[in-house]
């Protein structure tokens, strides 16, 4: 009776650990297909800022799709006040710096009208959070095909990053882009 009792106890335990290998598991995932969770590499440098990142509000990749992006392609700049922050601090790619939800505003309304069609496309968005600074982020990468007043067509690819501050509006922006345009 006792060996008994050990064999059902051993397959109970037995049951229960395979069940959490399970739920630990991504969809269409076995226990046996399942990656076994991997330790940290030691890294050669240390992150200045944070190294303790986890995936974000998805909400704010669909509000800096609409805004940056979507707005941006349709000539829609007045909307940028209900998602952008008064204080915003904004690097441009071509190295200059806007502070100010206005001064932005007003710059990038300049900027695009100096295109008669533009046609971008997000490559690659996601929003993450730094659980050491309790900040929120959201990383674009984009391909932009633009047609100037002259007939003039270029693409290039950006990349964008956005804090989002507490109230859930961009409150900085760094941006880049490819460095040197063919002529």
């Amino acid at each position: 009776m006792k060996k008994l009792v050990l064999v059902l106890a051993a397959a109970a335990l037995f049951a229960a650990c395979n069940d959490a290998k399970k739920e630990d598991a991504k969809p269409g995932e076995t226990a046996a297909t399942a990656e076994p969770a991997k330790a940290a590499p030691a890294l050669p440098f240390t992150a200045t800022y944070s190294s303790s990142f986890e995936m974000g509000n998805r909400a704010y990749e669909a509000m800096i799709e609409q805004g940056s992006w979507k707005d941006w392609q349709d000539n829609k700049m007045t909307n940028m006040k209900s998602w952008v922050a008064d204080t915003i601090i904004a690097f441009l790619s071509d190295n200059s710096m806007i502070r100010g939800v206005d001064s932005i505003q007003a710059r990038w309304g300049r900027s695009r009208a100096n295109y008669t069609a533009m046609s971008d496309s997000v490559e690659a968005v996601m929003s993450v959070y730094s659980t050491d600074k309790k900040e929120n982020w959201v990383l674009v990468w984009a391909k932009e095909t633009s047609t100037d007043t002259k007939g003039k067509s270029d693409t290039s690819h950006v990349m964008e990053t956005w804090r989002i501050n507490k109230d859930g509006k961009a409150d900085m922006l760094l941006q880049y882009d490819r460095a040197n345009r063919k002529k």
